[in-house]
């Protein structure tokens, strides 16, 4: 069998299997280039609240806490202080309510977890298990064969030293500018 004819059925099926690797490593890598402009792993939720103060500063945790996780039945409650600009920053799992003292008015932010594009970001980022670094690296290596392979299935016309090679150097070219500029 002749080798082109190789490269073109392992190129094929190994182009199959790497599929859904590369849509997760695809979408979540659109996140994490613009988590400069949205959070790419939480949304950030944000509202206006109110509630009854005890008379203070200083505010007694014990009672703060009943007040606190009041406000909205997620909220849990860890600990408070008084900023230097006299708010009152509580603390709460994955968020934080800030009140005026005086008026009990605020800003209740809690973040919640981007449904699949958190674990696809943490996949990309390989940070959920260790074995996941060899699973990246093996889809890495798949990665090169079926780009490299895909280099010599074609011939003639719209082969590698006829037109490949234009594209092939556009792709070497734009990220070389990049890093050097």
């Amino acid at each position: 069998m002749q080798l082109r004819k190789w490269l073109r059925i392992l190129h094929r099926d190994t182009g199959y299997f790497i599929v859904g690797v590369t849509v997760i490593y695809a979408v979540s890598g659109i996140f994490l280039n613009h988590k400069r402009d949205i959070n790419a792993d939480y949304h950030v939720i944000t509202r206006q609240v109110e509630v009854n103060l005890p008379v203070g500063p200083p505010f007694q945790e014990k009672e703060l806490k009943p007040i606190i996780e009041a406000i909205d039945d997620e909220i849990q409650y860890k600990r408070s202080y008084m900023t230097s600009q006299g708010y009152l920053k509580a603390f709460i799992h994955n968020g934080e309510v800030v009140l005026d003292p005086e008026t009990g008015k605020g800003e209740l932010q809690m973040l919640r977890k981007r449904a699949l594009i958190f674990e696809m970001n943490n996949l990309h980022r390989i940070s959920t298990h260790k074995s996941w670094k060899w699973i990246s690296d093996a889809f890495a290596a798949i990665l090169l064969f079926v780009t490299l392979s895909g280099i010599f299935i074609l011939k003639g016309k719209n082969g590698f030293m006829k037109r490949g090679i234009w594209f092939i150097l556009g792709g070497i070219i734009i990220p070389v500018v990049y890093m050097v500029f």
